[in-house]
C-alpha cells in the first residue's frame, strides 16, 4: 500500500519498522502512528487516550526513578524495557501532541526483523467496561485461550533462494488480520518462519539460527525470572517486541563449526548476540498495581508458552 504522508516536523519521519498499534490514516488526521527521530536515534510513541496515555507515561517515569526511591524490584525491570528519554511535544498534522521518547530497538540493524507478541489470556484491565471485556475476549480467540499469546504483526526478511545473498532478501509484512486468523499450529509455524527456523541451508546458517533462538530464550527467561519474584504490577494488553538483524544470520564467524566466544574475526562484527537480538517489554497503558500483591499469573502463562514454543523450534 502507498505510504501516507502526514505533516511532520523537520527531523522526524514515520517509523518504517512499526508492525502493530495505531497508525497514520489518510482519512483521519487524528490517527497518529510511531515516529522516528533519525538524528537522535529515538522512536516516538504518541500518548493514547488521556487515561491510558497518562498511565503509560507514569509507568515509564516510575521506572526511571526506581532504585533511587528504594523500588529495587522495579529497577530490575529497566533492562527489559526500551530506555525512556522523557515526553516530547510535537506538532503533527497541524496539532500539538505529546509523545514518549523511547529507545529505537532496531538501531544499527541493517535488515531488522520485528515481531509484536501480545501476552496474556486476559487482555482487558480491571477498569474495562463489560463491552470492552467482550470485545477483547472475541479477538485472537484460539491462540489467546490456548497459549495466552496473540500476534498483532511482524515484518521479516525472507530468503528466496538458498544461495541468495542476504542483501537480496525480500521483506514479508503481516498485520493484525493475519494474526486473528491463526490457529495454535499456525502461530507456531509463523514463529518458525519469523526466526528462519523452518529452513536450514549451510552449516554456518544453521548455527546462526541456533544462536538467535538461544539468545531470544535467554532474554525471555530473564524476563520470566523478574516476574517470578515481582508482586508490584499486573500487565494487561502488554506486548513483547522481538527484534533481530537478519543480515547477521549470514555473518556469524565460525571455527570448526563452533562460534568463537568473545573473539572477533577480521571483517566480522562482534560476536555477542545481544548486539543484534533484542527482546523488550512494551505497551504499558494497562499496567495496574498487583491485586492483593499476587504474582501476575496471566502474563506469566503467556510468557511460559512463548518460551516453550521457541524451545521446540530450537530442538526440532
Amino acid at each position: 500500500p502507498a505510504r501516507i504522508k502526514p505533516a511532520l516536523p523537520e527531523g522526524f519521519r514515520q517509523l518504517n519498522t512499526q508492525v502493530a498499534g495505531h497508525n497514520f490514516e489518510s482519512s483521519n488526521a487524528e490517527a497518529i502512528g510511531l515516529l522516528q527521530d533519525y538524528t537522535g536515534g529515538c522512536v516516538l510513541k504518541p500518548l493514547g487516550k488521556p487515561e491510558c496515555g497518562e498511565r503509560e507515561l507514569r509507568f515509564y517515569e516510575s521506572l526511571a526513578t526506581a532504585g533511587a526511591s528504594g523500588d529495587n524490584d522495579l529497577a530490575l525491570l529497566r533492562g527489559h524495557v526500551p530506555r525512556f528519554y522523557g515526553p516530547l511535544k510535537l506538532v503533527v498534522n497541524q496539532r500539538e501532541r505529546t509523545f514518549l521518547r523511547l529507545e529505537d530497538l532496531t538501531r544499527d540493524m541493517l535488515q531488522p526483523c520485528v515481531m509484536d507478541v501480545k501476552v496474556g489470556k486476559r487482555t482487558w484491565d480491571p477498569a474495562a467496561s463489560l463491552n470492552k471485556r467482550k470485545e477483547e475476549e472475541a479477538k485472537y480467540v484460539q491462540c489467546k485461550q490456548t497459549l495466552g499469546l496473540c500476534l498483532p504483526g511482524f515484518q521479516m526478511y525472507l530468503p528466496g533462494d538458498p544461495d541468495q545473498d542476504a542483501e537480496k532478501a525480500s521483506i514479508l509484512r503481516r498485520g493484525r488480520d493475519y494474526g486473528k486468523s491463526l490457529s495454535v499450529e499456525g502461530f507456531k509455524e509463523t514463529m518458525a518462519l519469523f526466526f528462519n527456523a523452518s529452513t536450514s541451508h549451510s552449516k554456518a546458517r544453521r548455527a546462526a539460527k541456533e544462536l538467535l533462538l538461544q539468545e531470544v530464550l535467554r532474554q525471555l527467561q530473564d524476563i520470566l525470572k523478574w516476574f517470578d519474584s515481582q508482586r508490584l504490577y499486573h500487565f494487561y494488553a502488554s506486548s513483547l517486541l522481538i527484534c533481530y538483524d537478519y543480515s547477521r544470520l549470514k555473518n556469524q564467524p565460525l571455527l570448526n563449526g563452533h562460534h568463537r566466544h568473545g573473539e572477533q574475526v577480521e571483517g566480522a562484527a562482534p560476536c555477542s548476540p545481544s548486539t543484534w537480538v533484542r527482546v523488550r517489554m512494551i505497551d504499558f497503558a494497562h499496567v495496574y498495581p498487583a491485586e492483593q500483591a499476587l504474582p501476575d499469573e496471566n502474563y506469566m502463562f503467556g510468557l511460559k508458552s512463548l518460551i516453550e514454543v521457541i524451545q521446540a523450534l530450537l530442538h526440532r
